[in-house]
């Protein structure tokens, strides 16, 4: 058989299995479908356009503005609370610390100089004990205490 023999016989069929694949099963509008989304003009979303150094800078400078007057504000309510508490000191007589030479009551509204018999758990024991330190139970303890709490 000839090379030209066998192109004529092998050229139909070949042209019908590609129409059909092309055209029956798709293919063709597929690529077209393909082929406009690639023409298409792609979105991109807008970036957005970075300030002008001249609105950052007024930025800065309102912010500097505010932090001055939320501290002179304070430098006020300062003042006019020590003026106020001088006046109230003047008017009362009092000295600048008015607690001076007073002692603490005990719980029964006694002087803790004084001996009192009282019921209760801490009767007896004076108030300004410091009491138990306890802050290094949390490093005894370690990571059992999840463990302990579960039970």
């Amino acid at each position: 058989m000839k090379k030209s023999q066998l192109k004529q016989i092998i050229k139909p069929i070949v042209k019908e299995c590609i129409n059909e694949v092309l055209l029956e099963q798709g293919l063709l509008s597929n690529v077209v479908t393909e082929v406009v989304k690639g023409l298409s003009p792609i979105t991109v979303a807008p970036q957005p356009t970075p300030k002008p150094l001249q609105e950052t800078n007024t930025l800065a400078i309102q912010q500097q503005f505010l932090e001055e007057q939320k501290r002179e504000m304070a430098k006020e309510r300062e003042e006019r609370m020590n003026s106020q508490r001088k006046k109230i000191l003047k008017a009362t007589g009092l000295g600048a610390n008015i607690f001076e030479g007073v002692e603490p009551l005990g719980s029964a509204g006694t002087v803790k100089s004084e001996t009192t018999s009282q019921a209760g758990a801490l009767a007896g024991v004076d108030s300004n004990d410091p009491g138990v330190d306890i802050t290094g139970i949390m490093a005894l303890g370690g990571s059992h205490w999840k463990k302990m709490m579960e039970k």
